[in-house]
């Protein structure tokens, strides 16, 4: 099945490269600076996704790869995938590079049974090889994982078992490419084909090669107001064997000030484990652009079901250079 999966998400990168050439011989769909938006422009903005200015990335035309030709200078605001779960739709800009980072802390009760966890430093590296093509990293990083059991001893009396589950997590490969351009009822909309690569610990792997294709878009509301999401597929390999799972976000992003975001975004995985049910999070914070290429983010969730984690908080930055 693992071979399958593959060989289609393959298929599916190589029809969105198509679909992006095609583009680009006509209505490229290229990213925009973050200019004041304006619904009644000639040509539709390409507006903030996520919690900054989320701007789809707009070239100069031209499809040479960044190392063969004229590097353009960077315009407009950094447009991170941090800090919810959405993916930006836009790309970074051609012969440029992203570098995104980050913390998050995780708090998990149920019943008897505390879990605290600690994942640093949620690395993204992307670049920028076409104006229609972005290629990008991601690694989560190591987690470090407390569980805490309180049991009984055979006396009688009740104790805690403290154990740890540390470890590296895998490596995420892939690329981006855009589908659509913001036009009328229209979003932005572009399609990242990705790898999950075993290398991390057995405890914190996939421990195989685990196909992955995501769908980020965002539209525009009004120049402050953006509503943004994702939806993904994937088929993970866990101890119970291969399953098909899907996750999906929902969000607004509202610019409070010039330099100022606040988001709020749902986030669910359809089902969270092959023997576990789906996992609901609710989560909300602000986005700071510190400078046109560097911004700081901050981000506080909920868990709205049981499979979800009750609390995490997360801090990080984007630099575009």
């Amino acid at each position: 099945m693992s071979r399958t999966v593959t060989c289609l998400v393959v298929g599916l990168s190589a029809l969105s490269v198509s679909v992006a050439r095609a583009q680009s011989d006509g209505g490229q769909m290229t990213t925009r600076a973050n200019e004041p938006l304006s619904l009644t422009s000639d040509e539709p903005p390409l507006t903030m996704s996520e919690t900054s200015s989320n701007t789809a990335t707009t070239g100069s035309g031209s499809n040479d790869f960044w190392f063969f030709g004229d590097v353009p200078p960077l315009t407009g605001t950094i447009a991170t995938d941090r800090p919810g779960f959405s993916d930006t739709a836009s790309l970074v800009p051609r012969g440029h590079f992203q570098f995104e980072s980050g913390y998050t802390f995780s708090y998990d009760r149920e019943h008897d049974r505390r879990r605290i966890s600690h994942t640093m430093p949620e690395m993204a590296l992307r670049t920028g090889l076409t104006d229609w093509l972005e290629f990008r990293t991601f690694w989560a990083g190591y987690s470090y994982s407390e569980i805490l059991d309180r049991i009984k001893t055979p006396a009688g009396r009740r104790v805690n078992d403290i154990d740890h589950v540390d470890g590296g997590t895998d490596l995420n490969l892939g690329f981006k490419l855009p589908i659509l351009k913001q036009d009328r009822w229209m979003p932005n909309l572009s399609v990242i084909p990705s790898l999950y690569v075993p290398t991390g610990s057995d405890s914190k792997s996939f421990n195989n090669v685990v196909p992955e294709i995501k769908f980020p878009w965002n539209y525009a509301l009004t120049n402050e107001l953006t509503i943004y999401g994702s939806i993904l597929g994937r088929v993970p390999d866990g101890p119970d064997g291969q399953f098909f799972q899907t996750a999906a976000t929902l969000a607004a992003g509202y610019k409070i000030m010039d330099r100022t975001t606040l988001y709020m975004e749902y986030f669910g995985v359809f089902p969270a484990s092959r023997t576990q049910d789906c996992s609901h999070l609710l989560s909300a914070g602000p986005v700071f652009q510190l400078t046109d290429n560097l911004s700081l983010d901050m981000r506080a969730a909920v868990g709205l079901n049981e499979q979800a984690p009750d609390f995490q908080a997360s801090i990080g930055l984007g630099f575009r250079f």
